[in-house]
């Protein structure tokens, strides 16, 4: 259901979906460490959630948003004991809620930009555990600069996210990473290119493992650089 009043537009959406075991997460097997499992199901979701949209002038809009999801047979991976391998399995059903807040604008001269943060939590419904590797908090930060024209553009992000559980029971540090891209797509015709300098500030992070790592978290690059070259005929 979507409502319109002047420059305010109203939402009250719902959905339902499933998603269907793919090759892998069904037939994968190893010699030591991962084995089949045929019978998995497709898992299933549905989604309810308002939403509200400001028009603020011509640029700038802004979005807040409330959702809530229930995730039925979720496809995870799971160690059997018996014989110390892991396989694909239905776990038990999910239950996520949250709410999202999004600033973002955009002006004919090529400047964009975007702000939003998240709130959520998502849980186990048999144990009431707060899922692995599923922060509380997030927020992301987006400027896009022209700097000649529509020929060359510059570009930083800024993404944040909360400490995360992990299977040990653990907790990761909060994460804090900003890349900073250059980018432009008609400075030569035919050609693209773009490079990016990612966590600038060189951070030390870790992300927290799956059931086929031995460590418990994973410790993440620091400062990188890339540079990309596209061709088009």
């Amino acid at each position: 259901m979507i409502y319109n009043l002047n420059s305010t537009t109203f939402k009250l959406l719902y959905g339902r979906a499933f998603r269907a075991p793919n090759p892998f997460e069904q037939y994968y097997v190893s010699a030591t460490s991962f084995k089949t499992n045929p019978s998995l199901q497709p898992e299933t979701i549905t989604t309810y959630e308002a939403v509200v949209e400001q028009q603020f002038g011509q640029h700038i809009r802004g979005i807040a948003s409330f959702y809530r999801n229930d995730i039925s047979d979720l496809i995870s991976q799971r160690l059997d004991p018996s014989d110390g391998r892991i396989f694909f399995d239905n776990v038990d059903a999910v239950k996520a809620k949250g709410m999202e807040l999004t600033v973002e604008g955009k002006w004919p001269t090529g400047l964009e930009g975007r702000v939003s943060y998240a709130l959520q939590e998502a849980r186990d419904k048999a144990t009431d555990q707060i899922l692995t590797n599923s922060p509380s908090n997030m927020a992301k930060l987006n400027l896009i600069v022209p700097l000649l024209q529509d020929k060359l553009f510059g570009c930083i992000e800024t993404r944040y996210l909360s400490k995360r559980r992990t299977l040990a029971g653990n907790y990761t540090d909060a994460v804090f990473v900003t890349n900073l891209t250059l980018f432009s797509q008609r400075f030569v015709k035919g050609w693209e290119w773009s490079a990016q300098l990612s966590n600038i500030f060189n951070n030390r992070y870790a992300d927290p493992g799956a059931n086929d790592h031995v460590q418990d978290t994973i410790l993440q690059d620091g400062r990188t650089f890339w540079l990309k070259l596209k061709y088009h005929y």
